[in-house]
């Protein structure tokens, strides 16, 4: 039985998956996990702002002000 020719992933790959799926292109592999529940993504959210903010200015910052 013939294996069908290696073809490096492609944005359209990514384009073309379904909308339950995320996916991202590593090494030329396609690799997909299901997209995040907006509770989840909420909480990715809001924990990038307040870990992203501080350190954003290059200023020395607390880290226990941020769980305040």
């Amino acid at each position: 039985m013939k294996q069908a020719a290696y073809r490096p992933a492609s944005y359209q790959d990514i384009l073309e998956l379904p909308d339950n799926l995320v996916g991202e292109i590593v090494a030329g592999e396609l690799h997909t996990h299901p997209r995040p529940a907006p509770r989840h993504a909420r909480a990715y959210s809001v924990l990038g702002y307040r870990l992203d903010g501080p350190f954003d200015g290059g200023i020395e910052f607390p880290l226990d002000s941020l769980w305040a």
